[in-house]
């Protein structure tokens, strides 16, 4: 019996064993299977995760805020200017690194072109940066609940140097030495559970990132982990040998578990305690080592690392690390993803923006930067799941090395020992290695665009998603009138009751409203919305596919002119609604509003963001799918320096627009969004204020009860949120 205990606790004995920084890669690793393997074990492990996150967390924002608060207790003014202007300028250095960085990786995004399907944040207005609120707090005590971390550093920092001119000081420093000796305690027990803790969060959002979007994800992934890694494992490293001659291999096995739980967890705050306590070590053990004579006691040199130790390392969180400066190079990405590449141009704006953005927390700066660049601030949810799965813990990981750079180095050149070091090959090679490192940069960069070039581009899955999806709500079919015949009393009400049978006419290649999808049927968020109707009202429905622009002939009426021959009952097509049209036909109640945008090709008018920039462009020519002279009119004032073609449909502007005989296409930014899925080699902007129009459907002049009845059955529709379920489905493609 004895013998059979020792077998079964063998495997929990080797794993006790061993140290933390491997406990917490198995945990990791047995997440990741679990995650894929056993999806439906997230509902448990998912709050053991959040759980160990929030114990983790618990006793960080207090321990960084007393730390400041004794470390700048204890110095003297002028110890103050010198070691905040030393690590100022670390500090900037490292940012220029990881800028420089964001620029040339979309260098290694290969020619995948794809477009998304409409977001609603296009159509909303940027948010304005706002560093006033962050900084400084107007309650401290909210910032400390709301994990304002750069107002919480400021207002340590002001207790801290206020504390610098109070008398006997020192009996209150000893009092918070003791109250952050306990919070690092805490830190050290709740740390024992890491691997568990990590092996929840893994499985938990393992499933966020997949589907068929996973070849371009991956291009990123591979893109900004391996920067990533080149920064935190070769060129940081090789920057703190140059200037402290601490060797790389004593530094990655110093904080090897630091690092290591930093990737786990995505969290730089966790491992906090333990940056303050092996930086002490470390640099104390080099320091002895570089003494003149090594006649200086251990003790003492611990004694004069210790205060700029403490005071750098919470310090540094308040400034955006070397990781949150790289992840802004998601929005790049998601130009790129979504077929509108950042212009060139553009890059040194976009690259100070997301530099001051990054004193924000991730997702809302984030959230602010794609608003800022004109992409869908919607696309911050893709944001958070490969933040979750992959891009947080390259990202910490890079984070985390880049404050034990700035410690380290900005600590040195506070107290390095006297004297120049002697100028050798050794020394030479030592100066250069960061610098060499820095070039393995746009090489990998580079090899990895080739390889990326080399695999066969993956299908566009919203074109796809598009062309195959069936009626969200809709049970039938729509039954398309090739040969419709004019009906005296179309649009009558009670002959529409007796006859069981109401005909639509709907614009012909209306995406995403009325198309023929990739087997020929004729579907769409009007066509559905259209047989719904019919289906609750005991009707048969039937189609007229009509040309949007009303050709000449009796083959090819415009809306109006099929309503005035009797040839449908509705126009169920959402059209802008035009004043002039009102003594023609009845508009429905108005449903929806729709922005406008531009197709563009090529990136000539992306740098023109605002209706104002428009305005001023000389030379345009800009094409419109309208036979209205209020809409002609309206824009032609809007843009009273271009040349507006509008004697066209869209599909033929469209070609206008490929061929460059035109610089860009006016379109509802709904509309626009679905064409750009089926021509993803144009892009979709949508001019600051955003300008919109009310948009309803049309009926016979004379079609007053069928007008009523459709207004009070739609709004039935947008009460019980059928409206809005077939509208996310085909025009978000949700």
């Amino acid at each position: 019996m004895n013998a059979g205990i020792p077998a079964i606790a063998r495997p929990v004995q080797l794993f006790l064993r061993q140290n933390l920084a491997l406990q917490v890669l198995e945990g990791l690793l047995v997440g990741l299977v679990v995650g894929l393997l056993l999806p439906a074990a997230n509902l448990v492990l998912a709050p053991i995760g959040q759980i160990f996150l929030h114990l983790f967390q618990m006793p960080v924002i207090p321990f960084l805020s007393v730390s400041l608060i004794t470390g700048v207790g204890r110095l003297e003014l002028s110890q103050a200017s010198r070691l905040l202007s030393r690590a100022g300028l670390v500090l900037l250095g490292l940012w220029a690194m990881a800028l420089g960085a964001v620029m040339i990786l979309p260098l290694g995004f290969p020619a995948w072109r794809e477009a998304s399907l409409f977001k609603p944040s296009l159509l909303q207005a940027p948010e304005q940066l706002n560093l006033l609120n962050l900084f400084i707090p107007i309650n401290p005590f909210s910032a400390y609940a709301q994990t304002q971390i750069p107002a919480v550093v400021l207002f340590s920092l002001a207790l801290g140097i206020a504390l610098i001119a109070v008398p006997q000081r020192q009996q209150l420093i000893d009092v918070l030495d003791r109250i952050a000796a306990a919070l690092l305690g805490i830190s050290s027990f709740v740390a024992r559970f890491t691997p568990l803790g990590v092996l929840a969060i893994t499985a938990s959002t393992t499933q966020l990132v997949a589907g068929p979007q996973l070849p371009r994800l991956l291009v990123y992934l591979v893109l900004l982990s391996g920067v990533a890694l080149l920064f935190a494992l070769l060129v940081l490293p090789l920057l703190v040998r140059s200037c402290t001659g601490i060797r790389v291999r004593a530094l990655l096995r110093s904080f090897r578990t630091p690092l290591i739980i930093a990737f786990a967890t995505a969290n730089l705050l966790v491992v906090l305690p333990l940056l303050v306590n092996q930086g002490k070590q470390l640099l104390a053990a080099t320091l002895v080592q570089q003494g003149p004579d090594q006649a200086e006691r251990r003790q003492a040199i611990e004694q004069r690392i210790a205060l700029p130790i403490e005071v750098l390392t919470p310090l540094a969180l308040v400034f955006p690390d070397m990781g949150r400066v790289i992840s802004i190079s998601f929005v790049p990405f998601a130009g790129w993803l979504t077929g509108n590449p950042l212009p060139s141009d553009e890059l040194p704006g976009f690259l100070l923006t997301g530099l001051a953005s990054t004193f924000l927390e991730g997702v809302l700066a984030m959230t602010f930067l794609l608003d800022r660049m004109g992409l869908p601030s919607d696309l911050v949810e893709l944001y958070l799941a490969l933040d979750q799965i992959a891009v947080a813990r390259v990202g910490t990981l890079l984070a985390c090395m880049s404050v034990i750079t700035l410690v380290l180095i900005g600590t040195w050149l506070v107290v390095r020992p006297a004297g120049r070091p002697r100028l050798s090959a050794a020394n030479l090679m030592r100066i250069l290695a960061p610098a060499a490192a820095l070039v393995c940069m746009p090489l990998y960069i580079g090899a990895s665009r080739l390889v990326f070039e080399r695999l066969p581009a993956p299908s566009n899955p919203v074109r796809r998603q598009l062309e195959t999806q069936g009626f969200a709500l809709a049970s039938t079919r729509a039954i398309v009138d090739a040969m419709p015949t004019a009906e005296p009393q179309a649009g009558n009400w009670s002959s529409i009751q007796q006859g069981g049978l109401i005909r639509y006419c709907v614009h012909r290649r209306d995406y995403p409203m009325a198309f023929r999808n990739a087997s020929g049927l004729l579907v769409g968020a009007d066509v559905e919305m259209g047989l719904l109707f019919a289906e609750q009202m005991g009707l048969v429905a039937r189609f007229v596919e009509i040309d949007p622009m009303g050709r000449p002939g009796p083959d090819n009426p415009g809306a109006i002119a099929a309503q005035q021959r009797g040839l449908c009952d509705l126009l169920l097509s959402t059209d802008v609604i035009v004043p002039e049209q009102g003594g023609a036909v009845l508009n429905a109640r108005p449903t929806e509003n729709f922005g406008i945008g531009l197709m563009l090709n090529g990136n000539r008018l992306a740098d023109l963001r605002s209706w104002k920039d428009l305005q001023s462009a000389v030379g345009l020519r800009i094409g419109l799918e309208a036979s209205s002279h209020f809409l002609k009119q309206w824009f032609a004032k809007r843009l009273p320096k271009a040349a507006l073609l509008t004697d066209q449909a869209l599909p033929e502007l469209f070609e206008a627009l490929a061929q460059g005989r035109l610089d860009a296409v006016l379109v509802t930014a709904q509309q626009g969004a679905a064409w750009n899925v089926i021509y993803p080699r144009f892009s979709l902007l949508v001019p600051q204020p955003v300008i919109s129009f009310p948009a309803s459907r049309q009926l016979p002049l004379q079609a007053h009860a069928l007008a009523r009845v459709w207004d009070s059955w739609e709004l039935i529709q947008a009460t019980d949120g059928s409206r809005e379920k077939v509208y996310r489905h085909w025009v978000e493609g949700q």
